[in-house]
């Protein structure tokens, strides 16, 4: 399970975080891997059949938290997952979802990823409108960006 929280997460883990329940096996879950770094288990709320959950094991609040190898690992473990919905269950494409923070959705404050797979009138609609508001200011926004990279 999990070696060492370090100082992320103690007052969290077992506690209240719902995910950090779940990986420690406090609370039961539809798993369909575990790796030494995250756990993936299918959604008690899916958005379509088959939408499943990479959770971190480490407490961390978003993916901008996670250490880089983390989140590469459970990108590339996304991608294997897409591959087998699509292979079990027929879907025709998936949406990779990664909300951070409240103000993005997020609903659990814990890192986690969705992979959601699709189906042709699944009903599910992810869409917000275009801003051509911003056009005029690509290039000062995409400057202020970079100093930051």
């Amino acid at each position: 399970m999990i070696k060492d929280l370090g100082s992320i997460g103690k007052e969290t883990f077992g506690k209240s975080c719902i995910f950090c329940r779940i990986v420690k096996g406090d609370i039961p879950c539809t798993k369909l891997f575990e790796g030494p770094e995250y756990i993936a288990f299918l959604d008690i709320s899916p958005a379509t059949k088959g939408h499943a959950l990479i959770v971190a094991k480490e407490h961390r609040e978003t993916m901008a938290e996670l250490p880089e190898p983390t989140l590469t690992s459970m990108m590339a473990f996304a991608q294997k997952l897409s591959r087998a919905l699509s292979s079990s269950l027929g879907a025709e494409g998936f949406n990779i979802l990664i909300n951070n923070k409240a103000v993005a959705g997020q609903v659990i404050p814990h890192a986690h990823i969705h992979v959601i797979p699709r189906y042709k009138g699944d009903g599910l609609r992810i869409h917000w409108e275009v801003r051509k508001d911003f056009l005029p200011i690509l290039k000062d926004l995409a400057e202020k960006i970079r100093t930051f990279l």
